[in-house]
């Protein structure tokens, strides 16, 4: 039985990474028995990347628990979830793993937040060179997608593996309303809201498809990176007169989270997040029965079998996003195809029970 000590932070806060984490502590294994040193670094999504005391005597109690769990469970395996950005969080794994990488004998970095190797060569040499040589040669680098930048290889990891992501199937009825219901469609956006994430390029597509007498609607939800970005995506909406059909949702969790998904007819990610490794939120929609229209941007563009579940686009192209919500709209037969299809390649490929299996291979087998 191999026993893998995991670093890392579970809810709260909600993000992508910390759900992957819990989803792996609370699965069930043949070969393997996982124990956990939890990362606390932010109380809420906002503290996220903002430096205070709190912060640096957390990796302290990090470093510190990590030494006990070690030894008190005679581990030798050790897994990481590596940061690129933004610069505080690398630099605090560097501060952690420089004082227990060498207690283990394997150490597996898994990438959730891709792009270490954009980053750290645009650091300073003497701070890249020294981040380089703690990071350097993992037993087992593991990624989420082919597409993803090549952080594990850029590390030097002695193994690659590249394990899609999955979640539970929360949508076990298949509830899914009628399509052809409403002369109307609804686009759907969820996570985390900046300009980067692609929710603006949504609005303006909106807007463009309204001035072609196209009745779409847009409903999404999240939290805003700051006010000044949401008194600005909110005063475009104002200007672009589509408040009657733009509504925002706030945090959505639970049933309320389940009824939005129940209420949209497509979901819409075209994020270009500079750490953006997959995008989970695009198998929930999947989960529920949506064609997903995605950017072609590292491990999102994965999830999007094009012209099967869904479209690609290039990323900052509103138009684009118009042209496919515009086939859509027009045809709604063809909607509905593509939505039973989504959910048939959640259930083949992405369901949470073939994640925990692949994962327990990879790490078993290094």
């Amino acid at each position: 039985m191999k026993k893998v000590l995991v670093i890392g932070q579970t809810p709260p806060p909600y993000g992508g990474q910390a759900m992957m984490i819990k989803y792996m502590l609370d699965g069930q294994y043949k070969n393997m028995k996982l124990y956990h040193v939890r990362m606390c670094f932010s109380k809420e999504f906002n503290d996220r990347g903002k430096f205070s005391l709190y912060k640096i005597t957390q990796i302290f109690s990090i470093i510190y628990q990590v030494w006990l769990m070690r030894f008190k469970h005679n581990i030798h395996t050790v897994y990481y979830p590596v940061s690129s950005t933004p610069k505080v969080a690398l630099l605090r794994d560097v501060a952690i793993l420089m004082c227990t990488k060498f207690l283990f004998k394997d150490v597996i970095f898994h990438f959730h937040a891709a792009g270490v190797s954009e980053e750290l060569p645009k650091y300073p040499m003497g701070l890249r060179q020294f981040c380089y040589s703690v990071l350097k040669k993992p037993s087992l680098g593991i990624t989420s997608s082919k597409f993803n930048p090549k952080d594990a290889e850029y590390l030097k990891s002695n193994k690659v593996k590249v394990v899609p992501l999955g979640i539970p199937d929360m949508n076990e009825d298949e509830v899914r309303k009628e399509y052809g219901q409403n002369t109307y469609l609804t686009i759907m956006f969820m996570g985390l809201l900046n300009s980067t994430k692609g929710e603006g390029y949504v609005l303006d597509a909106v807007n463009i498809l309204n001035h072609h007498h196209k009745d779409v609607r847009f409903i999404f939800a999240g939290r805003f990176e700051n006010e000044e970005y949401k008194n600005e995506f909110m005063t475009k909406v104002r200007e672009y007169g589509l408040e009657g059909k733009v509504e925002y949702r706030g945090v959505v969790t639970g049933d309320a989270k389940k009824k939005m998904f129940l209420e949209a007819d497509v979901f819409c990610f075209p994020s270009f997040f500079s750490s953006e490794s997959f995008g989970i939120v695009m198998l929930e929609g999947m989960m529920y029965q949506m064609p997903i229209i995605a950017s072609r941007w590292r491990g999102v563009q994965s999830v999007v079998k094009e012209n099967q579940n869904g479209y690609l686009v290039d990323v900052r192209n509103a138009q684009q996003i118009a042209d496919v919500i515009g086939k859509l709209y027009d045809d709604r037969s063809l909607l509905k195809e593509m939505a039973i299809r989504s959910r048939k390649i959640f259930k083949q490929e992405y369901d949470i029970a073939k994640y925990l299996e692949n994962m327990e291979k990879a790490i078993v087998e290094i």
